[in-house]
């Protein structure tokens, strides 16, 4: 098989699997054991399969324009990919073609349809770049869990959503940041969007582990947050890849680490040893945790349906299936039952998630207020490196949609500070 339509028909069986069969990117791409061999396939690989999934919706808008019946699953995974390389990525039109027909033959489907559709959108590639979305064109259970947003929020997201995510790093101490060796856009003392993102892995202040990436929205809350203290027992109920339990442990400070996923707990270990810390490391259900036990600090990065991680995760919004909001709402809803129990008076729940639908958001905290008089929700501000990042607060909750900040971009977040009473 070339070159070109192995690596091609590869990435296509990954759309299709995510697409039919609800598969995430990650466990596609593991299924697939891409080995030592093709690493230099792997960028190729990522770039085609992440921004066929981030622009699929435009894509279809340029399908319409051309076909008019009824497309099967492996026809449209296979176009999407193709206007993706063609029209956003402007790989060379003849090799995506030549594949895209190659591909065709191999799934049985028609490629002298494929070929012909292809040459036309080649040819009006320029004016089929400026396509536009409209709400409308997003996924019904989005469109229906937003309906709070306003117009103008709607619009920024529309912008904002099919974009690539910017690398923003966090060092263990302010001396590391000023001893960095490449350009930054400062957020706070200790962290920055970096501008040269290309082999971030490679620079040696990385491996001696001065570094490590966490969005700048999941880093602020707990960088703003000022009851963290020695002699404080701390838990990170949902630690790995770990971000957040690093902030903690650069500061010498314990926490202990859960994470009930095994596949998870290697990679907060893997991350722990380059960062050159040590914390006590648990694998269990957080919600099944004995109550013998007592914490000052909860840290809960609830499950969810991650919507404001869109541009790290299209995922989301390219499988057939949308979140299955019943059974996280309901382990949100467990999960701060737990740590309620779990918690010493004048202690903190910080519950947050990387997402901004209400359902799991202000709802579930306004909800577990109501059942818990004994805990009120507590005011806190975010500061930084430029100020206070107030447009970011509202009604003492930190919550933003993926948006930008000083020009770049950043997930959408969610954090609030509960505090127990009594």
């Amino acid at each position: 098989m070339i070159k070109g339509v192995k690596i091609r028909f590869e990435i296509h069986n990954i759309l299709f699997s995510i697409y039919k069969f609800n598969k995430t990117l990650n466990s596609s791409l593991i299924k697939k054991q891409i080995n030592k061999q093709r690493k230099e396939d792997i960028g190729f690989l990522n770039n085609v399969t992440l921004n066929s999934m981030r622009l699929h919706l435009h894509s279809l808008k340029i399908i319409d324009k051309f076909i008019k019946k009824k497309l099967r699953d492996h026809e449209k995974i296979l176009l999407i990919s193709a206007i993706t390389q063609i029209v956003f990525l402007n790989f060379k039109e003849y090799a995506v073609i030549n594949c895209s027909v190659e591909i065709a033959k191999k799934l049985k489907l028609y490629p002298g349809i494929i070929n012909a559709v292809l040459k036309k959108i080649a040819k009006n590639k320029n004016d089929l770049k400026q396509i536009k979305i409209n709400f409308s064109d997003l996924p019904l259970w989005f469109q229906k869990e937003t309906s709070f947003l306003s117009d103008h929020e709607k619009k920024q997201f529309l912008e904002n959503f099919h974009k690539e995510p910017n690398i923003h790093i966090v060092f263990k101490d302010e001396e590391r940041l000023k001893k960095f060796d490449a350009k930054l856009v400062k957020t706070s003392l200790i962290s920055g969007f970096l501008l040269d993102e290309k082999n971030f892995q490679n620079r040696i202040s990385f491996i001696k582990g001065d570094w490590w990436v966490q969005d700048f929205s999941s880093f602020l809350p707990l960088y703003s947050f000022k009851e963290i203290k020695k002699n404080k027992v701390l838990l990170d109920a949902c630690a790995a890849p770990g971000g957040k339990s690093f902030q903690i442990l650069s500061k010498k400070l314990n926490v202990i680490l859960n994470d009930k996923n095994k596949n998870r707990i290697q990679t907060l270990k893997t991350n722990l040893k380059r960062l050159k810390l040590n914390a006590q490391i648990l694998n269990e259900d957080f919600i099944q945790f004995g109550n013998k036990r007592k914490y000052d600090v909860i840290i809960i990065d609830a499950p969810c349906s991650a919507v404001g991680t869109i541009r790290r995760n299209p995922e989301i919004f390219f499988k057939k299936k949308g979140p299955n909001f019943d059974k996280l709402l309901s382990l949100q809803e467990n999960m701060l039952k737990k740590a309620s129990f779990l918690l010493n008076t004048n202690g903190f729940i910080i519950y947050m998630t990387c997402s901004f639908l209400k359902i799991e958001t202000i709802n579930q905290i306004e909800r577990f207020l109501k059942l818990n008089n004994n805990f009120l929700l507590s005011n806190f501000k975010l500061k930084g490196n430029k100020g206070n990042y107030s447009k970011l607060m509202k009604n003492n909750f930190m919550i933003t949609i993926p948006n930008t900040i000083f020009d770049y971009n950043i997930d959408g977040y969610f954090a609030a500070i509960l505090k127990k009473i009594k």
